[in-house]
């Protein structure tokens, strides 16, 4: 974590030479959300005068990390001011500053949403307000799926696949060869499969959609946020992922409401969503790995995540359980590595 008062110095000295018409810059309730995996979130309020006129903007900060982060913090910026200009739902984004020169660190300025997420709007509510709360998620979710790809194809960083499935297998295939021999029967499985794989039109895609993401605004609209994994692929890679975060995290109820809603708010049946629930989790499962046996800072991630994936050992079970449900497949060296954190 930065030194506040450092970090709010730096930023009032930044703010002064963006803002050359304002004055009497300050920054003032500097706190740390400690939200996400990637990123360090912090929210602000920016105080500053301009021809006589007195501003308070409330703001958050969001510091990417690792060897990559100019690049992550260049393709959120981008594709978020590109959703925010064609009206798919997002916080508008203010600044980025990708050499790390200012505050030691590539970060992007953004609006802050008073409000509370689309999950807690609902959490503990009645059957009827979930079914609610879900609706208004896919909803969301199929609109984003309906965005004309070709509009992001000049976003900095961001894949675009010429075939999202194989370039995912071929990743899990080099990441088991290279770190994790055993999860070689899921990826065997995955690539026996492939060529039976009904092909569909790309999107673009979230790949970590879900209710905390989607932030309510006081006046109730929406804003989904943390796009960092986004691309342009396969949108069964993104349902398929969110399938597996609601079915692991909130239980197996959740699984075929979302897959219903989705099926009803798209117009069409989903082709082998089986197929790329079991894509979810070998990325979750290497994800898990690859996180416990490296240098987290190297690969963007904050220090904390060992802890916070330590403290997830349930969610890891689930995934396991779905696995084996779908495939048959248990993996030993999964379960002996939870059982020993």
């Amino acid at each position: 974590m930065m030194n506040r008062q450092r970090l709010a110095e730096q930023l009032v000295a930044y703010l002064e030479s963006l803002y050359p018409e304002r004055s009497s810059i300050s920054v003032n309730s500097l706190d740390e959300i400690n939200m996400g995996w990637e990123t360090e979130l912090y929210t602000l309020e920016v105080d500053s005068t301009k021809d006589g006129d007195q501003f308070k903007e409330q703001r958050v900060l969001r510091v990417f990390q690792g060897d990559s982060a100019g690049r992550k913090s260049a393709k959120e910026y981008s594709l978020m001011r590109k959703l925010d200009d064609i009206g798919y739902p997002v916080p508008r984004v203010y600044s980025h500053e990708a050499s790390g020169e200012t505050i030691g660190k590539p970060f992007i300025l953004m609006e802050r949403i008073l409000g509370t997420t689309l999950d807690a709007a609902y959490r503990n509510e009645t059957p009827e307000a979930l079914q609610r709360g879900l609706n208004r998620l896919i909803r969301l979710f199929v609109r984003l799926h309906r965005l004309d790809a070709t509009a992001f194809k000049d976003i900095p960083e961001l894949p675009c696949h010429g075939d999202h499935v194989q370039d995912n297998l071929d990743w899990y295939g080099r990441t088991a060869q290279k770190h994790i021999s055993w999860l070689g029967p899921v990826v065997d499985w995955l690539k026996e499969r492939k060529p039976f794989i009904e092909v569909v039109s790309p999107s673009l895609v979230h790949m970590d959609y879900h209710g905390m993401n989607v932030m309510l605004r006081e006046d109730g609209s929406e804003a989904v946020i943390d796009w960092g994994a986004s691309s342009i692929g396969d949108p069964r890679m993104d349902l398929g992922w969110t399938m597996l975060l609601y079915t692991t995290f909130g239980g197996e109820m959740f699984r075929d409401p979302i897959l219903v809603e989705y099926t009803e708010q798209s117009g069409k049946e989903v082709a082998d969503i089986e197929y790329f629930e079991v894509m979810a989790v070998a990325r979750r499962i290497i994800d898990f790995a690859t996180t416990m046996e490296g240098d987290v800072d190297s690969i963007g991630l904050k220090p904390e995540v060992v802890d916070m994936m330590k403290a997830s050992k349930e969610h890891y079970q689930r995934v396991h359980g779905v696995l084996t449900a779908r495939t048959g497949i248990r993996l030993d060296e999964f379960i002996e590595a939870l059982d020993s954190i």
